[in-house]
């Protein structure tokens, strides 16, 4: 797979399957990287820049990371010339420095998964279900709280039988 990479429009081209032409900011959107606050960008290389793009959040945070670093700037001037906040400023400095590039991408909010809801709660509503079988998840969840002492919403059970491709056991 090849990226041809224009002002305005990316090209995939996916090993003879064709290219498939995107708009440059459908394709940030896509990969959680537009910058919803690009107009706030002012900095002179993000003007009229063909490889500068406002609209894309990772390349303004690096460069305005890379500013500060290089002393071009001081972390006020850097933050509102690409339109961040100073605390926005030192918590990517924070991410960059943890784990680099790719830190920078926004992640959504919210648990990355369900952090409660372990292999030992799996484990216990499978069998539940299985000697159960007509228990809805109400009952289910209000029986491994007393048993197990975790305590995991019904609908998390219903999603795990709904992940399982069955209603039960």
């Amino acid at each position: 797979m090849t990226n041809e990479i224009g002002s305005d429009i990316i090209r995939v081209t996916n090993q003879g399957a064709g290219t498939v032409g995107m708009d440059k900011e459908e394709v940030l959107r896509e990969n959680g990287s537009f910058n919803p606050q690009y107009s706030r960008v002012s900095d002179m290389m993000f003007q009229n820049s063909r490889f500068f793009d406002a609209r894309d959040i990772v390349q303004v945070k690096y460069e305005m990371l890379r500013s500060v670093q290089s002393g071009e700037r001081n972390v006020s001037q850097a933050s509102k010339e690409f339109g961040f906040s100073r605390e926005s400023y030192y918590k990517n400095k924070r991410l960059f420095e943890a784990d680099g590039l790719g830190a920078l991408v926004p992640r959504k909010p919210g648990a990355r998964s369900a952090y409660k809801f372990n292999d030992e709660g799996k484990a216990f509503v499978t069998g539940y279900a299985k000697e159960h079988p007509h228990a809805k998840s109400n009952e289910i969840s209000r029986q491994m709280e007393q048993q197990t002492g975790l305590k995991v919403h019904p609908r998390t059970i219903d999603r795990f039988f709904q992940k399982k491709g069955s209603s039960r056991g």
